[in-house]
């Protein structure tokens, strides 16, 4: 069977730091190691549609993931597909068809992959290539006429050691190095034990509360090829909480470095409260040379809001310990809660001023669809209507209407924040030639 598989950042201006698909890749390997015929369509650099039609003329079947944000860019791409090949199957994968199945299921995709993918994947193509009933697949919805099969929840995939690493040759690095890539993506872990209002409850869906890690051995492997492939050696961990891994799993991730002879820089990011100084040195003893950090705010009620889970102390004592060993700091600030006030901004600015981060990130509160904050603010009346495009938190747009502040509120402690930290790439200490291979 033919898949061809779509990533539909076509034209789209990153707001944020430009990174790997990783996800697709994961899928495309799986695929590829269980004998099927795999084509990776990445529309990130294409200026026109040209290779899309002949890609879809070939496949037997094809694939699609997509965030909020990408959505439309995704059904823009199914029509395209539907008016050559109206017979041919799509399947829609990643977060939003995660949260929001139904709609996606109305845009007109004939199948969608719901949360972690690659065992529903290979289950639903088995069935389609061998022409099976695939209307009751755990992990995988369809719909025929008016009628919705809803596959049950599936069970993450306990062992991710036995997920292949992700089909990088598929991936045109030349181009994503020239698009502003400076680190390699490598994801160690998955799942999320926190609930924080604007991720959860959807990333549990994604792939759970409990954190399955990766062992040493085989991220180090992989860290391996794919400097070999790159010639690159400076890496992002792509974990929302890489200090969660603790000390043990970093000492036997140096051993292994040390083993294979490999030297690498790399960066990620973690929580404030999960830092402590002997894991801190083992990581930066392993490579470390910058965390980034959801700080979010100054105020403490505000930080309690978004259900964080730790004090503004913290924030303090973490950015001082990395300034202490020399590991450069990012900070992720986020402005409009509902409940905030000209008093939390100045909360937030002082603390600013206290951690002295070297590069920040300043984001607008977005509820995203599958969000406890997307439902509460539904239902209290206060989300502003907006295209799927403007779901990008990056954008600095406000979707939601506060009782206390108003635009100008915001921009004004923007700015003053943007006084105290200019920068917005990750660790500028970092000399990034140094780096490479």
């Amino acid at each position: 069977m033919r898949v061809l598989l779509i990533y539909p950042r076509y034209q789209w201006q990153e707001h944020g730091q430009f990174q790997e698909p990783l996800g697709i890749l994961y899928i495309a390997s799986v695929l590829i190691e269980n004998g099927f015929e795999v084509s990776f369509l990445d529309l990130s650099f294409e200026k026109n549609l040209s290779l899309l039609e002949a890609e879809v003329q070939k496949a037997d079947v094809v694939g699609m993931t997509s965030s909020t944000v990408l959505f439309s860019r995704a059904v823009y791409f199914l029509k395209k597909i539907k008016a050559q090949r109206p017979e041919l199957p799509v399947i829609l994968g990643g977060p939003h068809a995660t949260a929001e199945p139904e709609e996606a299921l109305k845009a007109g995709f004939d199948y969608l992959v719901i949360g972690e993918g690659e065992e529903s994947i290979l289950e639903l193509l088995s069935g389609l290539e061998q022409k099976k009933d695939v209307n009751n697949i755990a992990g995988v919805w369809s719909k025929k006429g008016e009628e919705i099969f809803r596959g049950s929840h599936r069970e993450f995939i306990k062992d991710i050691d036995s997920i292949p690493f992700p089909a990088r040759q598929l991936l045109d690095y030349p181009g994503y190095f020239s698009k502003g890539l400076l680190q390699i993506g490598i994801c160690v872990a998955r799942g999320c034990p926190y609930q924080c209002r604007f991720c959860k409850p959807m990333q549990d869906l994604l792939f759970g509360r409990r954190i399955r890690k990766r062992s040493p051995e085989l991220v180090v492997e992989e860290i391996g090829q794919a400097m070999a492939m790159t010639g690159r050696n400076f890496f992002l961990f792509r974990d929302d909480c890489l200090a969660s891994l603790g000390k043990e799993w970093f000492f036997k991730f140096r051993k292994e470095l040390e083993k294979r002879s490999l030297k690498i820089a790399f960066s990620g990011q973690t929580r404030v409260n999960e830092i402590d100084e002997e894991l801190l040195l083992e990581m930066k003893a392993s490579g470390l040379v910058g965390l980034a950090f959801g700080v979010e705010s100054g105020s403490q009620k505000i930080v309690d809001y978004y259900g964080k889970r730790f004090k503004v102390e913290d924030s303090v004592r973490a950015f001082e310990l990395c300034h202490k060993h020399g590991i450069g700091t990012h900070c992720f600030i986020i402005l409009g809660a509902p409940e905030e006030t000209k008093e939390d901004l100045e909360q937030t600015i002082e603390l600013v001023k206290r951690v002295k981060p070297e590069s920040i990130t300043i984001s607008r509160l977005t509820p995203a669809p599958g969000t406890y904050l997307h439902k509460e603010t539904i239902e209290q009346g206060i989300l502003a209507p907006v295209d799927f495009e403007e779901w990008d938190f990056y954008k600095n747009q406000s979707p939601i209407k506060l009782k206390y502040l108003c635009e100008q509120d915001l921009v004004k402690a923007e700015n003053q924040i943007r006084e105290l930290v200019p920068a917005s790439k990750l660790y500028p200490r970092v000399n990034i030639n140094k780096c490479f291979c």
